[in-house]
């Protein structure tokens, strides 16, 4: 944390517990795992142990964005890494200080334990990687260090299974999820003595904060990510919204479900007549060549790449091409 016990209970007006705090070796990490009855044993009055117990949500919220900024910071400047078009996401336990003030230690252990396998299995399963885990939110990559052509999809559907998967866990629980898609710099990052591969950019700092500003069992998304799903997404959107830490409002969804992929008839593909000029001739090219050739699509997120390379290898399909495609 950027701040010790001392000055953060100065800051709330309870310098006088400071030695309370010592005696008993509480820092900032052990703070959040003490329940209001620790208090009480500290020998807290209602009035600061309400204090502490709220300001403790707030380092569970700000502590995840915090140590994203420093990391951010401090990427050396000989180590730049590679961009990468990546989507993020984060999952963060609902309620999770009410929760632990109700267990001790290893409860409070065995269930983060328990909560972890589960986001850590369900991301990996949908092809996804875990960046790291700061106390009970995960941070989940698509897209490095292994990229695949439907990667927001692929997001999306982990975070609907994570709700799912969390709600049967004994005691069953509840998270706040958000998504978010961009360039970002893969690379490993920090110091001689401790160096860990991580991605750093604006979308993994929004995904953080769509995850503080969802509810509990909400998974909130950047129009990035909706625009990428197009017609089987489904949910609601919320519009622009004023996000802390970002200069300009960013427009928000609010993920329900998403639908199989669409029919092949079930969309018209219109223009892009230079485009599929181009790919008739690289066919053409092929057959009086006898040898298959690479041909790269290039692009924004949401332009309709993927929409114009489904169109391409239905045309290859229907000369009787064999189509490989890759991210």
């Amino acid at each position: 944390m950027a701040i010790d016990v001392k000055q953060w209970l100065d800051n709330l007006g309870l310098g006088k517990y400071v030695e309370v705090f010592a005696e008993n070796e509480i820092d900032l990490d052990a703070v959040r795992l003490l329940s209001e009855e620790d208090f009480k044993e500290l020998g807290l009055p209602m009035g600061p142990r309400r204090k502490i117990l709220a300001a403790v949500d707030e380092i569970q919220s700000s502590k995840l964005i915090e140590k994203l900024e420093i990391i951010d910071e401090n990427i050396p400047a000989n180590d730049q890494g590679e961009r990468r078009q990546v989507t993020a996401l984060f999952a963060d336990i609902a309620g999770f200080t009410s929760l632990s003030s109700e267990m001790d230690a290893e409860e409070t252990h065995a269930m983060l334990n328990s909560y972890f396998a589960e986001v850590d299995q369900t991301v990996a399963r949908y092809g996804g990687s875990i960046d790291k885990h700061i106390g009970d939110a995960v941070m989940a990559v698509f897209g490095a260090p292994i990229a695949h052509t439907d990667d927001p999809e692929r997001a999306l559907r982990a975070a609907l299974d994570i709700h799912e998967a969390v709600a049967r866990l004994d005691p069953p629980l509840e998270v706040h999820i958000g998504v978010a898609s961009g360039q970002v710099v893969a690379s490993s990052t920090g110091s001689a003595a401790h160096t860990e591969y991580t991605i750093t950019g604006d979308s993994v700092n929004l995904a953080a904060r769509l995850t503080d500003l969802a509810k509990s069992g909400e998974t909130l998304v950047a129009a990035s990510v909706q625009r990428a799903l197009g017609e089987r997404f489904k949910g609601v959107d919320l519009g622009e919204q004023t996000i802390k830490g970002l200069s300009e409002p960013v427009s928000v969804w609010q993920l329900h479900e998403l639908s199989t992929k669409q029919s092949e008839n079930s969309q018209k593909f219109v223009g892009r007549s230079r485009e599929l000029g181009q790919f008739v001739a690289a066919l053409d090219h092929c057959s009086d060549e006898g040898k298959g050739q690479t041909v790269i699509i290039r692009g924004e997120a949401g332009v309709g790449k993927s929409r114009l390379v489904e169109e391409f290898g239905k045309l290859a399909s229907s000369k009787n091409f064999a189509i490989h495609t890759g991210l």
